[in-house]
């Protein structure tokens, strides 16, 4: 009788834990924004989806390296996080990270948005921190939930290379670029991201 008693508390324990863990692995919900967006500014998109946004002009410091993804991050946010606090600057999100290729070299300019285009000044930052104003821009956007590294940004460059093939009123017209809308301190699975292509609406023949 005992035996069986155990045997039934180890079955009924075995099915909650798997029940536990199939509820963790399933998709989640990304997390609050660490920080408001920058005035004017579209909400994100859900993730998973592509969609057309357009963007108002802004305003940013910028800083650029031409290490990989993953080295640049952390070098040029420090310098773009000295310069905000010097200049007392509230964070934004999203990081906003261009990639560009001159030579065949490759290169990254993160950017730190202001919340206005009347915030701070244009002209020379902190270091070798730029302060920039940015025209308004639309852009086709694919969002991403999760661990972020250079194959699912590649990734998802193509699922928008591939969009943009089934939907020729529009075309390419810059660099791509990736946003962030959370810091380290949010767990990697509830993170989100915009992978995005600028665009402009193709010619009519």
């Amino acid at each position: 009788m005992l035996t069986r008693y155990l045997v039934t508390l180890i079955a009924v324990a075995a099915i909650i834990t798997v029940a536990r863990t199939s509820a963790g692995e399933g998709p989640q919900t990304p997390a609050e924004l660490d920080a408001p967006l920058p005035e004017g500014w579209p909400d994100p998109t859900s993730p998973g989806e592509i969609a057309v946004k357009k963007y108002p002009a802004y305003r940013s410091a910028v800083a650029k390296s031409g290490m990989k993804m993953d080295r640049a991050d952390g070098v040029l946010f420090w310098q773009l996080f000295a310069h905000i606090q010097a200049n007392e600057i509230a964070m934004t999100a999203p990081v906003v990270n261009t990639y560009t290729k001159s030579d065949d070299r490759p290169q990254v300019e993160m950017e730190f948005l202001y919340r206005t285009t009347q915030q701070g000044q244009a002209g020379s930052g902190l270091g070798q921190v730029n302060v920039n104003d940015h025209p308004q821009q639309t852009f086709v956007t694919l969002a991403v939930q999760g661990k972020m590294n250079a194959q699912v940004y590649q990734d998802s460059l193509t699922q928008l290379e591939g969009w943009l093939q089934k939907n020729p009123e529009w075309r390419p017209s810059g660099d791509p670029r990736r946003l962030g809308y959370h810091g380290p301190m949010t767990p990697a699975t509830k993170r989100l991201w915009e992978v995005q292509i600028p665009v402009e609406a193709a010619k009519q023949d």
